[in-house]
């Protein structure tokens, strides 16, 4: 016997209005479901099944074995890997599937129908299929997965990242015109990914560090060099606090605008 909880009454008369105008609505609520899914994943730790791979939660592992899988393994007599993933994305969705009212899945049921002929049946119109939605859900999380640049969390994510984002101010140009600044870059990938501030204050010091080598290297005057022998604990203090820090910062904007990126 049918639930009739699953089914809401409307009136026959202009029906279509209320089909384009339910269509209109879920429109947006459609991407929210969305996106909303994809944030419980990106709110799930790693898992680091794939090796070199620089996953900072589970919605960059699920892009991962999107892209190179699919993984068959059976590690664990659980099943393949990409079917967990699976599995996980699909919880992922059933609990925030079960956050909207009844009238807003009636809605996004319409809106995620292949199609709705001018002739649809009255009979038809208040039925809402939460699979429907669901796999409608699913494939615009997996076409928004397969086109993130996975290159900046896999193995070779150094000379990505390196040719994706710079090191500004006054440090990093010098790091630039020496030719060294993607190397920099490259070689502290991991730690501008994580985006930690402890990380990236050992990054600024190793930034300061090299900086003002290239300072002394350069400096052939006898007053700036008394000036710097005199005053260096302070202008190390300076250049870190007004040049390195902000721009490490606004390195670490560009990579975490980079990898989020669809």
């Amino acid at each position: 016997m049918e639930d009739i909880s699953d089914y809401i009454e409307i009136g026959s008369v202009d029906y279509q209005n209320f089909i384009s105008a339910a269509c209109d609505v879920a429109g947006s609520e459609f991407e929210k479901l969305v996106q909303a899914v994809i944030e419980s994943l990106c709110e799930m730790d790693a898992i680091h099944l794939f090796g070199d791979v620089a996953a900072r939660h589970l919605w960059d592992e699920y892009c991962w074995q999107l892209q190179e899988g699919p993984y068959n393994d059976d590690l664990h007599g659980f099943g393949s890997i990409s079917e967990g993933f699976e599995d996980v994305l699909n919880a992922a969705l059933e609990a925030e599937l079960d956050k909207i009212p009844k009238h807003v899945l009636l809605f996004l049921s319409i809106y995620s129908r292949n199609e709705v002929g001018t002739d649809a049946g009255y009979n038809n119109i208040g039925e809402f299929s939460r699979d429907n939605i669901a796999a409608a859900v699913r494939e615009r999380v997996d076409e928004i997965a397969s086109r993130r640049n996975i290159e900046l969390i896999g193995p070779l994510r150094g000379d990505a990242i390196s040719m994706e984002i710079s090191i500004g101010g006054l440090a990093g140009k010098a790091l630039s015109d020496a030719g060294e600044c993607s190397d920099f870059v490259a070689e502290h990938a991991d730690q501008l990914i994580l985006g930690d501030s402890d990380d990236i204050a050992q990054v600024g010091k190793e930034l300061l560090e090299r900086y003002m080598q290239l300072l002394y290297e350069g400096r052939d005057d006898f007053l700036l060099s008394e000036l710097f022998d005199r005053f260096d604990e302070e202008i190390r203090e300076l250049v870190l606090e007004k040049d390195i820090r902000p721009a490490l910062e606004n390195a670490v904007r560009q990579l975490q605008e980079a990898l989020n990126e669809v």
